[in-house]
């Protein structure tokens, strides 16, 4: 392989190589691509099942087809294939825990998570962005996954931001920050009164601006946003996968990938419980961090009134309490 696309643009690949030679690498060069996230659901005999998955995706408008796929070693793959029909639930942003229920199998996901049935009993989870409820049409090879392509008979959209899973973790979406030219100019958002962005805007521009910055500085210490989230956790106490997942907004697969990769730099350890504990040289890369951290905001924030800054503080702790 060369590096010809490298010299093109200037930049340099962070992993590259045989998906053979490193699955993992693979998985996270597949994670730059964001998606949304869905829970499939079906209803086979007195049997409901539902997993969470972001391998949906539209076919056709005339007629209407939908795919995903699932893994050949899934529990659920034979009420999927006995099952007549499936239903699409899209999550929306505030669905993150819904998502880990049935991504994780969680035993009392359905009593957990409110639903009513639809075509062929298939569960329509309640607060979900879109429903779309198919008849199962046809079954492709896929490698270590089945491909289930179906015919959408109903579908339901609501209002509301969806869920988006990007690089191992769960996300919001936003507008791109070049639209806030359109706004100032009114035909994108209602700018304010004064003709700048809306303080929303300001908000979701300034987070995005400094996230961006701080990421050198993560990467310097040779860490990711993943890991550095997992070891914060971590730093209050050992704990689960579970707990780590609903703690990080990791996706499972990134948070097991994150885990495995602490322990091997000899930043975690495995428990005999089967939870996670940090050891003292991952509470030393913690504290690494967060000092970095530290300077890196004392930096940023250089020239700007204290008074400013105060007052900032208290609008950001006050919007929190809403």
């Amino acid at each position: 392989m060369t590096d010809l696309a490298s010299i093109v643009d200037g930049r340099h690949p962070v992993e590259q190589g045989d998906p053979a030679a490193d699955s993992r690498a693979f998985r996270r060069c597949l994670g730059q691509y964001p998606t949304g996230v869905t829970v499939i659901t079906a209803r086979h005999g007195d049997e409901v099942v539902g997993m969470a998955v972001n391998s949906f995706a539209a076919v056709s408008l005339d007629p209407a087809l939908v795919l995903w796929s699932i893994r050949r070693e899934s529990k659920s793959l034979d009420a999927f294939l006995g099952a007549s029909h499936f239903a699409v639930n899209v999550l929306a942003a505030d669905q993150v825990q819904v998502s880990h229920w049935f991504g994780s199998a969680h035993p009392e996901r359905f009593q957990l998570a409110p639903w009513r049935p639809g075509q062929g009993g298939a569960p329509l989870l309640d607060g979900a962005l879109a429903h779309l409820e198919c008849r199962r049409v046809q079954v492709d090879d896929g490698g270590d996954h089945l491909i289930l392509r179906g015919h959408v008979e109903r579908y339901a959209r609501y209002e509301g931001e969806p869920l988006v899973f990007s690089q191992g973790q769960y996300a919001v979406s936003q507008s791109h920050p070049n639209l806030v030219t359109q706004a100032r100019s009114g035909s994108s958002e209602q700018p304010q009164s004064d003709g700048g962005p809306s303080f929303l805007r300001l908000l979701s521009l300034a987070h995005q601006h400094m996230s961006a910055l701080f990421d050198a500085h993560r990467e310097d210490l040779g860490m990711t946003v993943g890991s550095t989230r997992v070891l914060t956790r971590l730093c209050d106490g050992a704990c689960s996968l579970d707990a780590l997942q609903r703690a990080t907004y990791l996706g499972w697969q990134s948070v097991e990938d994150t885990v495995m990769d602490l322990i091997q730099s000899g930043l975690a350890l495995r428990r005999a419980d089967g939870g996670v504990e940090i050891t003292a040289a991952g509470r030393m890369k913690s504290e690494a961090v967060a000092q970095r951290l530290l300077e890196f905001t004392r930096q940023q924030l250089q020239g700007i009134a204290e008074q400013d800054v105060a007052a900032a503080r208290r609008v950001f702790a006050a919007l929190q309490q809403r």
